[in-house]
């Protein structure tokens, strides 16, 4: 059962602590003093053992043991060290402990040796180490999502799930669940959450590509509409100067996690995915990036605004996605397209008379 107070803990990042490795070795010795023989090895996980990015303070442990039903009946010893025993807490084959309730110092995240939980913490720890671009960009999504999150660590957790899938994937280590999952259309209520995320997003971008010149960029789509159900996703939009100028943001948005289409037919606009599966769980983010002069900008920041403004127009547009959605729930294209046609005829009926592709 997962600690209901879990969900109120604040969200407290501080910048990269030199005492951290030596935290992590003190601590280690008295584990191991408890699991004896039992203990195969010991790895520093985490953020915490990321030189030079930002974390919470917390080390991170993982010991590997060779049987780990002989860990439960150590409850005790762990208990004097001041650890909290907090058995499975949702991961199958785990034992979870931490140091302490009040402030947390210390987790301690235990497996028995074959486990596929290893290698997916140690691996993503050493990708981190030796791809300084990765590992920035993560410390900037922490920070940001922070920001907007530091009184909601579920949807802070949430919030960087899709950069570590990403990563658990090119190491090899994405979760049977993550390799099996379906890309459908899922429509769910309005989330306030989706504000904020895209803000966080947004900050993020500006500081991974060290402020690469752009004419706007913009929540778009759905979720930029308040009390609009929608697909969970955040929708971003960047106007650029020239499609040319715009093959700078590719390698800075990869190291966030997104993954860039490169075969797409429309060479007018460049597209981005997070959390797409295998990649991810689920997506999470799209980038759009399309010359600031394309119609295709003003088009679709104009469409959001009649439906921020419009409750009829809204409600009518929640239907059809909702009805399209069911339709068409495994066929993106299809979706997309019918939706289009709807689009154009509010667009029209609302003043705009430009040509529409």
């Amino acid at each position: 059962m997962i600690d209901p107070n879990e969900k109120l803990r604040r969200v407290e990042l501080v910048e990269y602590d030199a005492e951290w490795p030596l935290l992590y070795v003190e601590a280690v010795d008295k584990i191991k003093s408890i699991l004896g023989e039992n203990c195969n090895e010991i790895h520093h996980i985490g953020s915490t053992a990321i030189p030079n990015i930002c974390a919470k303070p917390i080390i991170d442990i993982l010991p590997v043991v060779n049987d780990i039903k002989k860990v439960d009946s150590l409850n005790h010893q762990f208990e004097v060290l001041g650890y909290v025993c907090m058995g499975e807490y949702g991961i199958p084959g785990r034992r979870f402990y931490w140091k302490s309730k009040e402030k947390r110092t210390h987790h301690i995240h235990l497996f028995e040796k074959g486990s596929s939980e290893i290698s997916r913490h140690v691996e993503f720890k050493n990708f981190m180490i030796s791809h300084s671009d990765y590992a920035k960009s993560y410390s900037l999504i922490k920070q940001h999502l922070a920001k907007v999150f530091f009184d909601d660590i579920e949807n802070y957790v949430d919030g960087k799930a899709s950069f570590v899938q990403y990563i658990d994937y090119k190491t090899s280590n994405a979760r049977p669940s993550q390799l099996q999952a379906h890309d459908d259309i899922v429509i769910q209520p309005y989330h306030p959450a989706w504000k904020k995320l895209a803000e966080a997003e947004i900050n993020t971008i500006h500081a991974v590509t060290n402020q690469l010149p752009c004419v706007l960029m913009e929540h778009f789509g759905s979720t930029a509409v308040p009390m609009l159900a929608s697909k969970p996703i955040i929708d971003i939009l960047i106007g650029v100067q020239s499609i040319e100028e715009a093959n700078r943001w590719i390698e800075p948005l990869k190291s966030m996690g997104y993954v860039f289409w490169d075969e797409n037919p429309d060479q007018s606009h460049l597209r981005f995915f997070k959390g797409m599966p295998p990649f991810g769980m689920r997506r999470t983010h799209h980038i759009h990036i399309i010359e600031a002069s394309n119609p295709v900008v003003e088009q679709r920041i104009l469409l959001r605004d009649i439906l921020r403004q419009n409750e009829k127009v809204r409600h009518e547009y929640e239907t059809l996605k909702l009805k399209l959605a069911k339709s068409f729930q495994s066929d993106r294209e299809k979706y997309t397209e019918q939706k289009g046609k709807w689009i154009k005829n509010i667009l029209r009926a609302h003043g705009y008379s430009k040509p529409m592709l």
